[in-house]
């Protein structure tokens, strides 16, 4: 707006604000680019070099959104095809509140979800096989970091069946004996997560794994069964832990904490755009 009336005060009128109003926003913005964006020693006022390369930027970024949003609702009867790719654990705990925001946008929305371990799921977007991965925050996964949402974080919970008073059948800060162990398959990240724990505190801790799975639901429905310990997203065990199920057997130095990441490919499709704004307002 300011750089079409060269002016401070008609630039304010029209965007409905005060003139020191609107002036402190340009000075912030400045001051975020932490460059001179305008000229204010000429009347009309004049955009620097800088100011006219970020008016040039933003246009392009306006003028695709407003493209992308005119393609989404051009037709209500238009569908919209998605394609995400999700772990065994966040496609049961995260997925389905992904895509019941994603319906507050747009109900012609036809989500397709492919399930997979973290390691298949990464090579899904690397080979465009899906437009987004629900994923945790994985270090394989650092090369699409600066392509993605952080959506929250949750607790990897180390959890246990309870005695008939309600204390851990099995404890980690027991040293006398082994500690039975449900453990994940190396390929999947919560694997990886797991064994560094116990690696950091091989001195201190014996395990026995008695048990090797791929899905956390797997290890949680031994662990139910009093065969060992597990460790168990939290979102995946409220009711068990509510119920008495499961009891967590472990200080808080136990519990790491995970990022829940929404990822996409760098070049994904314009019609997308909106899609991928819309789920920046999503927290877990």
């Amino acid at each position: 707006m300011l750089a079409q009336t060269k002016n401070f005060s008609r630039a304010a009128q029209l965007r409905h604000i005060t003139q020191p109003a609107f002036s402190r926003r340009i000075k912030a913005l400045e001051t975020h680019l932490n460059c001179k964006l305008i000229n204010r020693l000429y009347q009309p006022i004049k955009l620097t070099k800088e100011g006219l390369l970020f008016e040039q930027s933003a246009l392009k970024i306006i003028n695709e959104l407003d493209f992308s949003l005119d393609q989404l609702h051009k037709a209500d009867d238009k569908q919209v095809d998605l394609t995400i790719s999700a772990t065994h654990t966040l496609s049961l705990g995260v997925f389905p509140l992904l895509v019941q925001h994603l319906n507050q946008l747009n109900d012609q929305i036809n989500t397709s979800l492919k399930v997979a371990d973290a390691d298949d799921c990464i090579n899904l977007l690397s080979n465009k096989s899906c437009d987004y991965l629900l994923a945790f925050s994985d270090p394989l996964l650092a090369t699409h970091q600066a392509d993605s949402i952080l959506l929250g974080t949750i607790k990897l919970l180390p959890v246990c069946k309870p005695d008939d008073n309600g204390k851990a059948l099995y404890s980690l800060t027991d040293h006398s004996q082994k500690v039975p162990f449900l453990a994940y398959q190396y390929n999947i990240y919560l694997g990886r997560v797991v064994n560094q724990l116990l690696n950091n505190n091989r001195q201190i801790l014996k395990m026995r794994q008695i048990l090797e799975a791929p899905m956390a639901d797997t290890l949680k429905m031994m662990a139910i069964q009093g065969l060992g310990i597990a460790w168990i997203p939290e979102f995946s065990i409220y009711d068990e832990l509510a119920n008495e199920q499961l009891t967590i057997c472990g200080e808080k130095k136990w519990h790491p904490t995970l990022e829940v990441r929404l990822y996409r490919h760098h070049d994904q499709k314009k019609l997308l755009e909106p899609l991928w704004q819309h789920l920046m307002g999503f927290q877990l």
